[in-house]
C-alpha cells in the first residue's frame, strides 16, 4: 500500500476520545485527616472545588487556614474508563482505607447507580422481549 508522507504528516488519525476518571486520595500536609473520591471531570477542577468541601471546613475549622493551594496533597489511586468502575474503586478504597473525612463508609452513589443500572437493563430486555413478541404476531 502506497502512503504520502507528507499527507501522513498533514492528517494524523487519532483515537477515540475515552472518558478517564480517577478515584483520588487527600491526605492533610498539617495532620492525619484523609479523604477519599472520584471524579470523571480534571482532577484540577475537582481539587479547587474541595476548598468548598469537607476538606476546605477541615482546613479552616482545624488548622485556621483559608485559600491554600491543595494540588500537592492529591494522588490519583486509581484510573478507571468507566464511571461504574470508579465508583465501584472509590468504594473499595474508603473500606480499605478508612478515610476520616469521608462521611459514609461505602459509595452510597455507588449502589444507586448500579440499582439504576438494573433496571435499565431490565427496561430494555422487557423492551426487546416486546418487539420480539410484536415481531413475531406479524409474521
Amino acid at each position: 500500500m502506497f502512503t504520502s508522507k507528507k499527507i501522513a504528516e498533514e492528517i494524523k488519525v487519532t483515537e477515540p476520545k475515552r472518558c478517564l476518571c480517577v478515584v483520588y486520595e487527600y491526605k492533610c500536609d498539617q495532620c492525619d485527616a484523609d479523604y477519599v473520591g472520584y471524579t470523571c471531570r480534571h482532577l484540577f477542577q475537582r481539587i479547587n472545588e474541595h476548598k468548598h468541601s469537607v476538606i476546605g471546613k477541615h482546613l479552616r475549622d482545624v488548622h485556621n487556614l483559608r485559600n491554600k493551594d491543595l494540588c500537592d496533597q492529591f494522588t490519583i489511586l486509581k484510573k478507571c474508563h468507566r464511571k461504574l468502575d470508579c465508583l465501584i474503586y472509590e468504594m473499595l478504597f474508603i473500606k480499605n482505607k478508612k478515610p476520616t473525612l469521608n462521611t459514609q463508609s461505602d459509595s452510597i452513589k455507588a449502589k444507586l447507580f448500579i440499582c439504576q443500572f438494573k433496571r435499565t437493563m431490565l427496561g430494555i430486555f422487557i423492551f426487546i422481549h416486546r418487539l420480539f413478541l410484536y415481531l413475531n404476531h406479524l409474521h
